[in-house]
């Protein structure tokens, strides 16, 4: 395990690296999974003892913020660079907020009441998010994402990420970034997901927005009010 460092060259940063955010309890799970992977891995975590707790693993440790660390490098990253999101908070939606905050104002709302209704198990989530699933329990944690739950058999018709896409919610605008299993029970995006996020935000100029994260049965919905920066 390498000393931790920050990213300085894009020539440093493999095409198909992955980036754990957090090396808490779902950020070592995650570097677990993911050693045999045959793909660069990194963890990001600003807690030097979580990231200690990774040695043996072949992960480059990064003693950094998470969330101002994909801010300040993500232009270095390459399209296919996977993200990991394993901290308590929505990651791209706080990615998003800093990513923009030299071009647009992006204020976080509450989620309207009504997106409840439309949904179909929801609860708080951190700083007002909201969070959301099929399931009314507690997953195995090695679910495969399979056609039919696992615990109930139920067929899933529609994978969340395309139901919370579809969301109909007057003067919001929706957007979903869909996050891809990578090994039973985990889950990434690409960094070309939050380009995408960020060029629709930014071209959209002043309004009102759900940005959701989404794997087939579980999300995040955050809503926010977005303003050109004057000047």
């Amino acid at each position: 395990m390498s000393d931790s460092r920050h990213l300085l060259k894009r020539d440093e940063v493999p095409e198909q690296g992955i980036f754990i955010i957090g090396a808490g309890h779902f950020g070592a799970r995650a570097a677990r999974l993911l050693a045999d992977a045959s793909r660069a891995l990194f963890a990001v975590d600003r807690d030097p003892d979580r990231l200690s707790d990774l040695a043996g693993l072949p992960v480059e440790v990064i003693e950094a913020d998470g969330v101002r660390y994909l801010i300040e490098n993500f232009d270095l990253l390459s399209d296919g660079n996977i993200i990991v999101p394993a901290i308590p908070i929505h990651l791209a939606f706080e990615w998003l907020k800093g990513y923009l905050a030299g071009e647009m104002e992006i204020k976080k709302i509450d989620v309207p009441e009504a997106t409840q209704s439309m949904l179909p198990n929801t609860w708080p989530g951190s700083e007002g998010s909201l969070l959301v699933s099929y399931a009314d329990f507690k997953c195995p944690d090695d679910c495969p994402e399979p056609e039919r739950c696992t615990v109930t058999g139920e067929k899933r018709d529609m994978p969340l990420y395309e139901r919370l896409g579809r969301l109909e919610i007057p003067g919001f605008s929706v957007h979903v970034i869909r996050s891809r299993q990578l090994a039973p029970g985990l889950g990434g995006y690409e960094v070309a997901d939050l380009k995408k996020a960020a060029k629709r935000v930014a071209e959209a100029g002043e309004r009102r927005w759900l940005l959701g994260t989404a794997c087939k049965c579980h999300g995040i919905l955050t809503a926010s009010e977005v303003t050109p920066v004057s000047g």
